[in-house]
């Protein structure tokens, strides 16, 4: 293992870690939190001929700008979907859990890049604040490097034993904020409908965003619930503080924790378990978790209940991520409820359509119990294509609906 220091002279000229790299390799950077962003920017800078990259969901500002690297992804995650990438990142169209199997069949020898925690007294590192498709991939890659940071705290996330590591930069910053976005009455609105459908003692599944804070907020009388969520924002905290969380070490289970520094003090001090991605959602989609409830969010949906979670007439914004397996999971759950949060307008535009407007569907109409908008629930359950039709036009904005009746004539 050759150890290099972020503060070398030689890390960004001839002969740091890039010289590990081969032409044809596929570069797997660590996502969210976890992202070893002083490696991608190191990578992009230098922008190594012949090798691709691999990234996910970014919270820095390090993929904000161009770049001379192909780049591949699952979805047009953050700044993925601006304009600086749109249409030059290639998607794999990929379940979240699946990409440990999918990008070894690119074919491509694997480089990982990763972010680690100091090493402790046995000589390993931990992952902090997320797990993700990276550390499926540890054992499968050429090449692996990690950026020890100094700053990711100590929690229960997976160790690594730094034998592991074809080479280490050294770096200190705090990992990324992770800002709630703005709460409006819309996301109120549906999220009080949300709550409405969880009951006490339920498992619960979110993500982040402005949705997914609202939810959180609306749980905040609940009692009894636990967490199984791949991505848990502030919400989180929010439910701790409110008392809303049952006791003890199986309460909360995560792959990453996104949001405030006081998030992830709390995430770090208390029995928040933080799991590869097939720890936290493999149960679920056995139907081992009673009383699952998973809210996702969408684009569009339209009038059979088939949910869009992914791309837009311009181009990519979202992706598939874990929405289609936990709600099927929450379907497969004795007393498990499956829904689509969403506000029924973006802009001008309805977002429950009489069709799709690109032909991608994230999930099908069989995975879907609950479509919930400011203006109420359609039940889907056993509902038969006309009843669907009926039940989501009467949740659609009003001045929509008269369209969207026409539509399902037509």
């Amino acid at each position: 293992m050759s150890v290099v220091r972020i503060d070398d002279p030689g890390i960004h000229g001839e002969g740091h870690w890039t010289g590990l790299l081969r032409p044809g390799d596929l570069v797997v950077a660590a996502q969210g939190v976890g992202e070893p962003s002083a490696l991608l920017e190191c990578l992009l800078s230098t922008s190594p001929a012949e090798v691709e990259l691999f990234v996910g969901l970014s919270h820095s500002e390090v993929l904000t700008k161009p770049s001379q690297l192909p780049i591949v992804s699952f979805g047009g995650f953050g700044p993925l979907s601006g304009a600086v990438h749109r249409g030059n990142v290639e998607v794999i169209p990929a379940h979240f859990d699946d990409l440990p199997r999918v990008l070894p069949q690119r074919g491509q020898d694997i480089v990982v890049l990763i972010q680690v925690t100091p090493a402790d007294a046995s000589g390993s590192h931990g992952l902090g604040m997320a797990v993700d498709h990276t550390f499926d991939l540890l054992n499968r890659a050429r090449v692996v490097i990690a950026e020890v940071n100094d700053q990711v705290p100590v929690t229960s996330a997976p160790r690594v034993p730094a034998s592991t590591f074809d080479a280490v930069v050294h770096t200190s910053r705090p990992l990324p904020v992770v800002d709630t976005p703005e709460i409006n009455n819309v996301h109120r609105q549906v999220a009080a409908h949300v709550a409405d459908l969880i009951p006490d003692g339920a498992t619960v599944q979110l993500g982040i965003g402005a949705m997914a804070s609202a939810v959180g907020v609306a749980l905040r009388e609940h009692r009894g619930l636990a967490v199984r969520s791949t991505l848990a924002g502030d919400w989180l905290l929010d439910l701790a503080s409110a008392g809303c969380l049952r006791p003890g070490p199986d309460a909360v289970v995560i792959s990453e924790a996104a949001g405030s520094p006081a998030l992830y003090d709390y995430v770090s001090a208390s029995d928040v378990q933080i799991c590869p991605v097939n720890t936290v959602s493999g149960p679920a989609a056995r139907g081992e978790v009673d009383h699952f409830v998973a809210i996702n969010s969408a684009l569009q949906v339209d009038l059979s209940g088939q949910v869009n979670a992914e791309e837009i007439a311009t181009g990519y914004i979202g992706g598939i991520g874990g929405q289609a397996e936990y709600l099927r999971a929450a379907q497969r759950s004795t007393g498990g409820r499956s829904m689509i949060a969403l506000p029924a307008t973006a802009g001008r535009f309805s977002r429950i359509v009489t069709r799709l407007d690109t032909a991608t569907v994230t999930t099908p109409r069989s995975g879907v119990d609950f479509i919930v908008t400011e203006y109420g629930v359609a039940d889907l359950r056993g509902r038969s294509l006309r009843e669907r039709a009926e039940a989501l036009i009467a949740i659609a904005a009003p001045h929509h609906r008269d369209a969207l009746q026409k539509g399902q004539a037509q």
